[in-house]
């Protein structure tokens, strides 16, 4: 089994990893992106339903006007 070591590139970059665990903030800084563009699209959502709803109501309201 002496023969199957790990090779040292690999085994520093395992303790490097191992050692920092610097990824956590990399993670939370993903979720809040995230949770930011959830965000945005929600209200981006909203606005373009509450413009077609707007929409819907000009067009009622001109084609009641040109049939009066």
């Amino acid at each position: 089994m002496a023969d199957k070591k790990m090779p040292p590139e690999l085994l520093a970059h395992f303790k490097k990893k191992q050692e920092g665990g610097g990824n956590e903030d990399e993670n939370k800084s993903d979720k809040d992106r995230r949770k930011e563009a959830v965000k945005k699209a929600r209200t981006r959502m909203e606005e373009k339903s509450r413009r077609g709803s707007r929409d819907k109501k000009e067009e009622a309201g001109k084609e009641g006007a040109e049939k009066s």
